[in-house]
């Protein structure tokens, strides 16, 4: 598409878009209908507002206090992880001096000649 194809399409949905009429809407209302003074309204406003922000804050809040939850739980799995990978390094560790004891001790009584 080139710019003189573009430049005539849009001649034409403006042409088109010109030439529309305009559609009448017909709309009944009775003279209470609206209160423009707001006398009949008293606060009413102010209290639906209020109870936009009370659902609000509660919604928002207890997202709060579920992230806090959440952030809780996952320290104390990182903890006990923590935990579990300490004590794993501690049997670890044992294994390891009591293999390198044992093979030390083999050493020295094959040196002593206990061991032929």
């Amino acid at each position: 598409m080139n710019l003189k194809e573009l430049q005539d399409m849009i001649k034409e949905e403006l042409e088109s878009y010109m030439n529309e009429e305009e559609v009448d809407v017909d709309v009944d209302m009775e003279a209470g209908d609206i209160d423009a003074d707001g006398a009949e309204s008293g606060d009413d406003s102010e209290d639906v507002l209020r109870q936009i922000y009370d659902m609000l804050k509660d919604k928002f809040e207890g997202e709060d206090d579920a992230e806090e939850i959440e952030d809780e739980e996952a320290e104390e799995e990182d903890a006990e992880l923590a935990e579990e990978i300490e004590e794993a390094k501690d049997e670890d560790l044992e294994e390891e001096v009591s293999a390198e004891v044992t093979h030390l001790q083999e050493r020295f009584k094959k040196l002593a000649n206990i061991i032929k």
